[in-house]
């Protein structure tokens, strides 16, 4: 379509009178193409004269000259395809359309022989932006209209949008003096910068050190020859067979029911992901999306974050069950510099691996008219990836704390455990002598987020958090932190009963499941009456009681059914949670969850056409992102993290076998890396850390 589609559209909108001059000519017409080019022919100079220094890369005579031609030459066949590329009005935008993607592709592979002009002139994709009157509903997107024109590259932006708001200035009462004209892709490769030539270096190094590493692995299988542990340590063969490894042996020494709530807990974790990413998505039907998130039936959908205190839990649970056995051997003696160090080369291979994505092949992949929108959601550049490896990107500088976002857990999780010996040691020690300290500390993190939704007067309920909420309340580890106390304090009461059998009475049971089940309901579906009532917000107090107890109480529930499951009152609950099956997809857990965001993203980032909503396409959006993510894992794990263990332990080389439970944590990692008790490197084991919990 021609270029003064946009009168049109932007007349409808704003209920101009004038537009029924256009009631007897079709939209097609070139009387509207004559209204766009009435202002470049007459006054060129007023256009583009005094702006041209600030165009930088564009060329606006050429830019002015090119339309000209264009328009000229319509409806030939060598132009038409550059009309045929824009897009139109959005159909729906009644039902809350507020897209028109135009054809990308076409857009960007056009390109205009103008001989006198001086050459090819390419094409390029840009979104033209109109606001509107009314308030968009779900308050996600920025009340706009937003449609895909394809002009020459030669333009910039802030020309073309001069032009449509001047070519009308007089005629249509500034019909278009809120236009913008932004976003432009030309669909070239982005230049290789040094970020991405040395990611992908890395990639390809590994992989090449995979396939001749399981070609050592073949060949001292074939001819039974004794390995070396080095040149193993890539081998996709011995690592893969380690990873997929499932183990039938039961043992009071593990509590198995944790992988499977593991497991469900990631796959939750991305399902949440895939619906809050989806907004501002081009979606045809954004009004449906509306009924349905005023829903009950989106609760679970939306409310999923807090499956991340279950991690929480878990991780605390873990520290006191694998650290009092620990220290029961030793005699209260710890070395936590080691145990961090061991720690950070535990989490970091796959943090390091999604960085090095986001840094580098991310920006290959993710191609379309959609991109600039879902690559700002997760942006690294140089001053910003530094936080995340050190894990304190969730205390560093709002303004830079952006990059990686997904990996704040983690820098939660490093901080918990490295500064875990100071309530680790104490409790050992003193025994429940320390246990109100724990009391304590957990109603300080309780009161610190009540203290500051009333000083600040937040009413966010799950819909409502905002950027400030983000970094005040969400991601500080000072204000999260209650879920992992209630795991430590569960497992030191897993460990002191390590050996003990619990004799409950039914009426106990149903209580402890009731009870479970009715705290796990409220939370998940509290929040609908006040994101009914308030869009998505209550008043400071439900805001503040929610918020502050919900974490805690949904750790308390999750001790009663790891408690049962353990000690042989979980039933049917029991027997899922702690089937086989989970413990390959345990180990991948991790890896699932640092990669799934980037799987997602470029997913929709490479979205061509408007969407249709519905409940069926949401779970085929899910299902394709955890498939492609979990091949993604998979590699991640054997090339960085299986190699980077193995390496390690060859490297320290200690002479004091590290028990194994000491290194498992919440997202566990794919193996476990022990020395045996012996001076020889070759005498490494490596077992499924799943085996041990």
């Amino acid at each position: 379509m021609y270029f003064p589609i946009f009168l049109v559209l932007t007349l409808t909108l704003n209920e101009i009178n004038s537009l029924t001059i256009f009631n007897n000519v079709s939209v097609s017409s070139d009387v509207l193409s004559q209204v766009f080019l009435r202002e470049i022919q007459q006054n060129p100079n007023k256009v583009y004269e005094s702006d041209v220094a600030d165009y930088g890369q564009y060329d606006s005579q050429k830019c002015l000259f090119s339309l000209r031609e264009i328009i000229k030459r319509y409806p030939s066949q060598e132009v038409a395809p550059f009309f045929d590329a824009w897009g139109n009005m959005p159909a729906g935008i009644s039902s809350g359309n507020e897209y028109d993607l135009g054809n990308y592709d076409q857009c960007v592979k056009l390109s205009l022989n103008f001989n006198e002009l001086g050459g090819v002139i390419k094409q390029q994709y840009c979104f033209a932006t109109l606001p509107t009157k009314e308030e968009h509903p779900l308050k996600y997107n920025t009340n706009t209209i937003n449609i895909g024109i394809c002009i020459p590259n030669t333009c910039s932006p802030e020309l073309v949008t001069k032009i449509f708001i001047e070519s009308t200035e007089n005629s249509f009462d500034g019909a278009l003096s809120n236009i913008t004209v932004g976003h432009c892709s030309d669909g070239k490769t982005p230049p290789l910068s040094g970020y991405i030539i040395a990611g992908i270096s890395i990639f390809v190094i590994l992989t090449v050190l995979m396939i001749l590493s399981s070609a050592y692995d073949l060949y001292v299988s074939y001819y039974e020859k004794k390995p070396n542990t080095v040149l193993l340590a890539f081998s996709i063969l011995t690592n893969g067979k380690r990873l997929f490894a499932i183990s039938t042996k039961k043992s009071r020494n593990s509590i198995d029911c944790l992988i499977g709530i593991r497991v469900l807990s990631t796959f939750w974790i991305i399902n949440h992901h895939t619906y809050t990413n989806m907004f501002g998505s081009p979606f045809i039907n954004n009004l449906d999306i509306e009924d349905w998130v005023y829903s009950w039936i989106y609760m679970p959908f939306y409310n999923a974050n807090i499956s991340v205190d279950t991690f929480f839990f878990m991780g605390g649970l873990l520290v006191a069950w694998i650290g009092f056995k620990e220290l029961d051997k030793t005699n209260g003696k710890i070395n936590p510099i080691m145990n961090i160090v061991h720690r950070y080369f535990r989490l970091t291979p796959i943090l390091a691996a999604g960085l090095l994505i986001t840094y580098s092949i991310r920006h290959l992949l993710y191609t379309g008219p959609m991109k600039d929108v879902y690559m700002a959601k997760n942006t690294c550049n140089g001053y910003n990836w530094w936080p995340v490896l050190l894990y304190i990107q969730n205390y560093y500088s709002e303004q830079k704390s952006d990059c990686y976002k997904e990996a704040w857990y983690l820098a939660i999780d490093f901080q918990l455990y490295a500064l875990s010996p100071l309530i680790l040691v104490p409790m050992w020690k003193w025994g429940k002598k320390f246990a109100p300290v724990l009391l304590v500390l957990g109603l300080i993190s309780i009161g610190w987020n009540m203290g500051i939704f009333f000083s600040k007067q937040y009413t966010g309920l799950v819909l409502g958090f905002n950027d400030h909420e983000w970094n005040t309340v969400y991601i500080p580890t000072h204000t999260r932190y209650s879920p992992w106390l209630v795991g430590f304090a569960f497992g030191y009461f897993m460990h002191k009963n390590r050996q003990s059998e619990f004799k409950l009475s039914k009426t106990v049971q149903i209580i402890g499941w009731i009870g479970s089940f009715f705290t796990i309901t409220a939370i998940v579906f509290g929040p609908i009456f006040s994101l009914q009532a308030n869009d998505g917000t209550g008043t400071v107090f439900e805001a503040a009681m929610y918020e502050s107890l919900k974490r805690c109480s949904w750790a308390v529930a999750h001790a009663w059914i790891t408690f049962a499951c353990h000690y042989g009152y979980g039933g049917f609950v029991d027997t899922f949670l702690s089937h086989p099956f989970w413990q390959p997809l345990g180990r991948l857990s991790y890896a699932l969850y640092m990669m799934h965001m980037t799987v997602l993203l470029m997913n929709f980032g490479m979205t061509r056409t408007e969407i249709y909503f519905s409940v069926y396409n949401q779970f085929l959006i899910f299902w394709s992102t955890l498939g492609i993510t979990l091949f993604v894992a998979i590699y991640v794990t054997l090339a960085f993290e299986s190699p980077i263990l193995i390496l390690e332990k060859l490297i320290f080389n200690r002479e004091k076998s590290v028990p194994k439970e000491t290194v498992l944590q919440a997202f566990p990692s794919s193996i476990v890396v022990e020395t045996v008790k012996t001076s020889s490197i070759n005498n490494i084991v490596v077992e499924p850390a799943e085996k041990y919990h």
